[in-house]
């Protein structure tokens, strides 16, 4: 089998893997869906939203080929994980396997429930194993050699904390600080977009880095004014089928702060599930705490540029109700993120990292 093909081979076993955690029936499903509510701090039903609906375990073979174009090869691939996306084992496992067949994988203290869910289902797999001579190691230091590569995901500053003592000829593929930025054309049927956009809000409680936190709105400041209804409402109506996990006093402070500063300047919707805060006519945008709570301003064309130039580096997905001028201006500064319709913006093809953008390290 030539080496492409082994790759391939590792990627399917770890997304075999996945399944068997998405399958509430299965043991490793089963203890997932026990321990994920407590140490993610996610609803019972917020767990269960992200392993049915958000581990990627159906991909294509275009989206395999994709994915090993988007990895090198090395003699041993580490990984450090972060704890934001609970789901994100799978996906990170997957790329690492079709770097290598020797696999060495630090979990995130705070959740390592579906790295270790996963690590025990390949060790058992005979196929991953002994077929593909693969191993997967869970570790709490790493030691990466010359030649190997390295995967840190977390943010900016814990990229900087786990590279800044590699040895030279480490290969480093870190992905760090990022937001989700969704866009509302002028012509968009609000209800719809609302609809829409409350399913890339909600999942993770909105804390990866695909989750929308700014809204830019087309059309003028009550076109706007009646999408922010619309949101609140349909957030409303989620929540009633997916709570949100309880807030502790810091984020509830946040949450707080962030509220007055709205009032002051146009609107603050805050609801026991959600909030909406709203700028009729932002000189900046405010990042508001991840705890679906979604910042939404009215914009025009000509203030885009200005607008977006401090949070452009940091936008890792958009999603748009359509191709419009401003969903093209938002894009032209952010040329690596990843596009999709509202609504898909958290349900990326396992096509490669979820992080288009260069490596952060």
């Amino acid at each position: 089998m030539s080496a492409e093909a082994e790759a391939r081979a590792r990627v399917l076993r770890v997304v075999a893997a996945g399944r068997r955690i998405q399958d509430p029936n299965d043991p490793l499903g089963a203890e997932a869906r026990a321990r994920l509510p407590e140490v993610t701090g996610l609803d019972p039903k917020g767990v269960e939203l992200a392993l049915s609906a958000h581990l990627e375990t159906q991909p294509t073979d275009a989206e395999i080929d994709t994915l090993l174009a988007r990895t090198g090869r090395a003699p041993r691939c580490h990984l450090v994980l972060a704890a934001n996306v609970c789901t994100a084992p799978l996906r990170a496992l997957a790329l690492a396997a079709a770097t290598s067949p020797d696999i060495v994988v630090r979990p995130s203290r705070r959740d390592p429930v579906v790295t270790d869910l996963l690590v025990r289902a390949l060790a058992a797999d005979e196929t991953f194993v002994q077929t593909h001579h693969a191993s997967l190691t869970r570790a709490s230091t790493i030691s990466p050699a010359p030649g190997d590569e390295l995967h840190v995901y977390g943010s900016d500053a814990s990229i900087e904390a786990v590279t800044r003592s590699l040895p030279a000829g480490v290969c480093v593929r870190g992905h760090g600080t990022g937001i989700g930025l969704a866009v509302v054309g002028a012509d968009a049927a609000l209800d719809d977009a609302a609809e829409a956009l409350a399913r890339d809000v909600v999942p993770f409680d909105q804390r990866g880095c695909l989750s929308p936190r700014f809204v830019l709105v087309e059309g003028g400041e009550p076109h706007a004014e009646q999408f922010v209804q619309a949101l609140d409402a349909a957030l409303a109506r989620t929540a009633a089928r997916i709570p949100r996990g309880p807030l502790d006093p810091a984020l509830a402070a946040e949450i707080t702060l962030y509220g007055a500063s709205m009032e002051a300047v146009g609107l603050f919707l805050a609801r026991p599930s959600h909030a909406v805060g709203f700028d009729p006519s932002p000189r900046a945008l405010v990042l508001p705490p991840a705890a679906r709570v979604v910042h939404v301003v009215a914009l025009a064309l000509e203030q885009a540029p200005q607008l977006l130039a401090p949070w452009a580096p940091f936008v890792t997905a958009v999603g748009s109700s359509d191709d419009g001028a401003l969903a093209r201006a938002v894009l032209e500064r952010a040329p690596f993120a990843r596009c999709s319709p509202l609504g898909a913006m958290q349900r990326p093809p396992l096509d490669g990292p979820v992080d288009l953008r260069p490596s952060r390290a």
